[in-house]
């Protein structure tokens, strides 16, 4: 026979552990824990942590203003990156749907050797080919490569979803 109070008890402890006091403990918890694991780690490594040295990075400024620093640069490189080579992928990966789809043989065998070139290989080596080995050659600019590079390699996967959601 079960005691009456392990019952009892068994149902206050389902309770607490359904309300979002529990959920919010649970969470500081897990936040402490994080904090005092990265804390005590950095203390023991022994470095000496330059944070005030950031801003710097983050904006300049002189006797005329504030001006963004190298850190917001590179952002606006690397959106302005990610922006035309996610136009780019659409495109790409598009055509490339539509010839694994075609009844032309030429232009299947030409979407295939493509997907299986760009989905097999890293990206970094595609950067670097097309950096590398392809820029000199054809004058392709640093800009232009990331976003080819991208582009191509971002539209061997999104050619896969185009297919699939049109089939």
């Amino acid at each position: 026979m079960v005691d009456a109070s392990f019952l009892q008890r068994k149902s206050l402890w389902r309770r607490i552990q359904r309300s979002p006091l529990f959920d919010i403990a649970q969470f500081l918890l897990l936040m402490f824990c994080i904090i005092w694991f990265f804390a005590n780690g950095t203390e023991k490594l022994g470095y000496n942590w330059q944070w005030y040295q950031i801003p710097q990075y983050i904006f300049t400024h002189d006797e005329t203003g504030y001006y963004a620093g190298p850190l917001w640069d590179g952002l606006m490189v690397t959106l302005r990156i990610s922006g035309i080579s996610l136009l780019l992928a659409f495109a790409v990966g598009l055509g490339t749907a539509l010839f694994r789809l075609s009844n032309s043989f030429v232009a299947r065998v030409i979407a295939r050797l493509y997907l299986e070139t760009n989905r097999n290989t890293p990206l970094l080596i595609q950067l670097f080919f097309i950096y590398f080995v392809l820029g000199p050659v054809l004058g392709i600019s640093r800009m232009a490569s990331a976003v080819v590079a991208l582009s191509l390699f971002e539209g061997a996967y999104a050619s896969e979803i185009f297919r699939a959601g049109i089939v």
